[in-house]
């Protein structure tokens, strides 16, 4: 710490005010003194005018000396003012650094929970995208089941009136056609059983109706009677072939090969193919390839995909 001087401080082997102030009581009293003795008062001004003299000399002095602290004072003031603001500046540099370090840390830590919020948004966006096409397509599964539901219940409404329509026709009357229809609508309906009943009672009726021999041994080839279904759709193939239906006498003929291995022969005789055959040949010539039985063909239209290998699993 600087130390500040006190003005009544006296400086060591310097000006000494004391000393000049008792040189000046010395000649006022030497004057005075040598007045009284001599007499004359002349001799005693001289000690006086010497007194007078040190004393003002010392009043120089000393107005010189407190010039001289004075400035001595101010010096040191100007210099503590000078390390003050030293000090301030340095601490202001400081603070404006730790400021702006504080600051950019800051803008650092929004930048980077800016970004970590918009990576977040959108993952959640992807995540919301992505959950709403899951949605959609679960959506659109779930109504095109109920599409495939409503249809197949409107199909099944639809057999249902189907079989009570001709269940009020066959009321009436006996008719082949409608106990085809209704067995149709059995089979399609997974009633094999009633199916088999209502076919075999509408060959009962028409011998001839050649699609009701080709669904009953489609239906006998599901209940396992294969032996029966292949006699069917063996007289299915001749009845076709007798009406002129060549496309579902193929039809019908392909299913009973394909039931059996490639090396077996059609069922029946070797003549009875032959003659087939022949006839079948001669048939193609003359008639019309785009001519078709109005009776027969209509009714197994729906059933041209069957084959063996969904029949027979």
């Amino acid at each position: 710490m600087t130390h500040t001087p006190n003005p009544s401080e006296q400086p060591s082997g310097a000006y000494n005010p004391m000393l000049w102030d008792a040189l000046s009581g010395l000649g006022l009293l030497g004057g005075a003194v040598a007045s009284l003795v001599t007499g004359n008062a002349a001799l005693g001004t001289i000690p006086v005018a010497a007194a007078v003299g040190f004393h003002l000399v010392n009043r120089r002095q000393l107005a010189e000396d407190l010039m001289r602290r004075q400035e001595a004072n101010s010096a040191q003031i100007v210099q503590q003012i000078n390390q003050h603001q030293a000090s301030l500046t340095e601490y202001l540099q400081k603070f404006q650094q730790e400021t702006k370090t504080a600051l950019e840390q800051q803008r650092q830590t929004q930048d980077n929970n800016q970004q970590t919020l918009t990576q977040n948004l959108q993952t959640q966006g992807q995540q919301l995208q992505a959950q709403l096409a899951e949605f959609r397509a679960e959506t659109q599964q779930t109504a095109q089941k109920t599409e495939q539901e409503h249809q197949s219940l409107a199909s099944v409404v639809g057999e249902l009136r189907q079989m009570q329509n001709c269940s009020h026709s066959l009321e009436s009357a006996p008719q082949a056609d409608a106990y085809y229809q209704r067995g149709l609508s059995h089979q399609r309906l997974g009633d094999r059983s009633e199916a088999v009943s209502d076919y075999t009672a509408a060959i009962r009726l028409n011998g001839e109706l050649a699609g009701a021999y080709y669904q009953r041994g489609v239906v006998y080839a599901e209940l396992g009677n294969r032996k029966q279904a292949v006699e069917d759709l063996r007289q299915a193939a001749k009845l076709f072939f007798d009406q002129g239906d060549l496309d579902q006498y193929d039809r019908a003929r392909e299913l009973c090969k394909e039931f059996y291995d490639a090396e077996n022969p059609f069922p029946g005789s070797a003549e009875e193919d032959s003659q087939l055959l022949s006839s079948l040949a001669e048939a193609k010539e003359h008639l019309d390839p785009d001519a078709e039985d109005e009776g027969a063909t209509p009714l197994l239209k729906q059933e041209a995909g069957v084959t063996a290998a969904n029949l027979f699993d």
